[in-house]
């Protein structure tokens, strides 16, 4: 049987990792656990920075989507929007 990624899960991840980066790094413990600044010395727990860029380059890479390419960046961007625009024809068809 293939195991198939799940690119809802992936796309999620991704985008909770930017979200909680600062200028592209975030904190990781020791677990791989991302965590604010503020939760990290609450809870006294040492972090290290990590490129969050990398990871998600290397999360996608992983699954055979090469992000860090701006050719394909645009190219996956147009056909969702060519995607979005026909399936909205058809629907109102």
């Amino acid at each position: 049987m293939e195991n198939k990624p799940n690119w809802n899960q992936v796309i999620d991840k991704s985008l909770e990792v930017l979200r909680q980066s600062d200028k592209g790094y975030v904190l990781m413990d020791m677990y791989n656990n991302i965590l604010s600044p503020e939760e990290a010395a609450f809870r006294k727990i040492q972090v290290v920075p990590y490129n969050a860029l990398l990871f998600i380059k290397t999360q996608f890479a992983a699954l055979g989507l090469d992000i860090a390419d701006s050719n394909v960046r645009i190219k996956l961007i147009a056909l969702l929007e060519e995607y979005d625009r026909i399936s909205k024809k058809r629907r109102s068809e």
